[in-house]
């Protein structure tokens, strides 16, 4: 047992080590702006793809599709996937921790409220469901058209459906054109745009992001959590806390797949999303990793020079929720917001 963790030790040290340098070595730069603070900065961008490679060891044709599960849908009470992915992929990607929501360059200030899809210049955009535009072109953050927006071409679309009475709107940046205009009805899958490199970015992707609109003001939502997963996938979320319930913020940790022994690195929140309110209303989480083939995982993290681990399993379909509180270690979890589900408490 003993040469077991020290062998999970020194494959946890060397995940990490491997993706700092990858980052260090291979990805370029991209500014951003987080509209709710105006804070200017700079982030990871992803690469930009020629073409989708097989990262899923699951031997799928160059012809084929990734097949996601339809819109709505909801096997738990909570689950809230109503809304389908905005670029189609021949095989299923996982950006890294700092292409994803609630990640912050301390460098900068930047905190990160979308999601990066690296993607080739020209592809075709498409609504993520139902709705009316009510945003199109440059000015998105800045107003008036200007061409200097940090989001560069953008489409903002209020969708019909709603989430308890909460209207729901979703947005897509960093264009090269768009194919609608403000008061267009779309509908479910339909071409809006195309990939670009207009605003503050440095490589071709679709930067994304999910909002919900409250009697408090309008908030942004984590994607992972309101995109339909891939068939036979699931969503992993839950909260990293030390033993008295405080969130470990900007934490680190690894989770294996025990088919196909692939790693993922997840990264937990900067806390400033959980002091604005801008997670999940219901989940509360601090941590998000979805489009996971179902089946059994260890979860392994370093804390306060101890190595914990546990074996998880990820169903399909559904928001698989765990967490880890500090020196009991990972556990199936509760959401807080099982007992209160208002949206600011």
């Amino acid at each position: 047992m003993k040469s077991y963790q020290k062998f999970t030790s020194a494959k946890f040290a060397i995940v990490l080590l491997t993706v700092a340098l990858t980052m260090a070595l291979s990805n370029k730069m991209v500014f951003a702006r987080s509209p709710e603070t105006r804070e200017i900065g700079q982030k990871n961008a992803p690469i930009p793809l020629d073409s989708q490679p097989d990262v899923t060891g699951e031997g799928n044709s160059t012809y084929d599709r990734v097949l996601h599960y339809d819109a709505p849908l909801a096997l738990s009470p909570h689950d809230h996937f109503l809304l389908e992915y905005p670029i189609k992929f021949d095989y299923i990607f996982w950006t890294t921790a700092d292409y994803r929501y609630g990640y912050r360059v301390k460098e900068f200030g930047t905190l990160h409220k979308g999601l990066d899809i690296p993607a080739v210049e020209g592809s075709p955009v498409m609504a993520s469901g139902e709705g009316k535009v009510v945003f199109a072109g440059y000015g998105l953050l800045y107003g008036a058209g200007n061409k200097k927006d940090p989001y560069g071409i953008a489409i903002k679309i209020k969708h019909r459906d709603n989430y308890e009475g909460q209207t729901i709107y979703t947005v897509y940046t960093h264009l090269e054109k768009t194919l609608v205009k403000v008061g267009d009805e779309v509908e479910t899958g339909q071409v809006i745009g195309s990939v670009g490199l207009t605003g503050n970015t440095s490589g071709p992707h679709l930067h994304y992001e999910v909002r919900i609109l409250t009697n408090e003001g309008q908030f942004n939502q984590n994607p992972e959590l309101w995109l339909t997963p891939p068939l036979e996938h699931g969503v992993l979320a839950g909260r990293i806390t030390n033993q008295s319930g405080y969130p470990l913020n900007g934490w680190k940790f690894i989770l294996t797949s025990l088919e196909s022994g692939r790693d993922w690195v997840i990264s937990t929140y900067d806390p400033d999303v959980l002091i604005y309110h801008v997670h999940d209303p219901y989940y509360k989480e601090n941590y998000v990793l979805s489009d996971l083939p179902a089946g059994s995982y260890q979860v392994s993290m370093w804390y306060n020079y101890k190595h914990y681990t546990s074996i998880i399993e990820i169903n399909p379909g559904t928001v698989n929720y765990v967490n880890f509180e500090g020196t009991k270690g990972f556990v199936r979890g509760v959401p807080p917001g099982n007992l209160n589900t208002d949206f600011l408490n």
